[in-house]
């Protein structure tokens, strides 16, 4: 980096995780690590401030972006609750960096800064209809999303927008940690298919051998990835329990695409490895939920970014902020 050159700095905190990067000339330097000590808002701020100075060398930062999951407002920059940390409530955490770093910093949620940064590499990779609204999902240990409308995140009531995850799609399914039942992420997560998953094998052993077996005999080893293996591998039980969570994600966008009518949908996080063994039987359960928009005009496909997609879009808030171009 050469002294003087001006940067951008994206931040992207997780539960488990820390991740700063700094975007100076066409150059962008990372570092990732486990969130520091306790976890605490004064902890994991430290630690942003010490990364931003090792990575920025003489670069001279103009603006940053920050991600971070949980109930947010973007317009104030307050983290109103971050369940998967000690202390994370109602932290005026842009203010807070802004102050320490003396530059324009921008916060917003996680899965929304991750449909930011897809849809902006959908963008520079012909995305066929830029205006057309533009749906990121991330299928992990929970269900994120995010919205785009006419090129602008859709952020509605304090940050609310774009919460795919709670959408309804089993009324009475099980209870949710938001207080619904039968939402998208109690019924199609990563975390839900392990569950089942080993609910199953411990009830039926002979059964789920297959699964058990992969497991290295432990049940409570059963993981997603697993049953997408048995799927692949066409053990019955895995295919089942694959195919009810497809079939509760297919009812769910089936609402999302009759609501928003998007050009593109993009599946991101860990199930969107499975790849085809995701797409094709989505694709095909799509069609028994949706009839008033035309299927063979939407593209869905899975992330371009893999899990670096927050984090991108953290540079891109940061550098809007700023108005640079990052």
């Amino acid at each position: 980096m050469e002294k003087g050159s001006e940067a951008i700095l994206g931040v992207d905190i997780g539960g488990t995780k820390l991740a700063v990067a700094i975007e100076v000339a066409g150059e962008r330097r990372l570092r990732k690590e486990p969130i520091p000590g306790d976890g605490s808002p004064e902890r994991v701020i430290d630690r942003i401030i010490e990364l931003t100075d090792e990575l920025r060398g003489e670069a001279v930062l103009r603006a940053a972006g920050i991600s971070i999951g949980g109930p947010l407002d973007h317009r104030t920059g307050h983290v109103i609750n971050f369940p998967h940390l000690p202390g994370w409530t109602d932290i005026p955490l842009a203010t807070i960096l802004a102050d320490r770093l003396q530059i324009p910093t921008a916060l917003d949620n996680d899965a929304n800064l991750g449909a930011l940064a897809e849809y902006h590499h959908a963008v520079a990779n012909n995305l066929s209809d830029p205006d057309l609204p533009f749906v990121y999902l991330t299928l992990s240990t929970g269900i994120g999303g995010g919205v785009i409308v006419d090129g602008k995140l859709l952020h509605g009531v304090r940050t609310g927008a774009g919460e795919l995850g709670h959408i309804t799609v089993a009324p009475d399914g099980p209870l949710c940690p938001c207080g619904n039942r039968g939402c998208l992420e109690r019924m199609a997560s990563g975390t839900h298919i392990a569950g089942r998953a080993r609910q199953m094998a411990g009830a039926d052993p002979a059964g789920a051998a297959w699964m058990i077996g992969e497991a290295g005999g432990e049940v409570d080893q059963i993981t997603a990835k697993r049953v997408v293996a048995g799927y692949r591998a066409g053990d019955p039980l895995a295919t089942m329990i694959w195919l009810e969570a497809i079939e509760s994600l297919a009812i769910g966008l089936g609402s999302i695409i009759h609501v928003l009518a998007p050009g593109t949908i993009i599946l991101g996080g860990g199930l969107s490895l499975a790849a085809d063994a995701l797409l094709d039987p989505l694709r095909d359960a799509l069609k028994k939920y949706v009839f008033y928009v035309r299927l063979d005009m939407i593209e869905v496909r899975t992330a371009g970014l893999g899990h670096d997609s927050a984090l991108v879009g953290a540079l891109i808030c940061g550098g809007t902020r700023s108005g640079a171009d990052t």
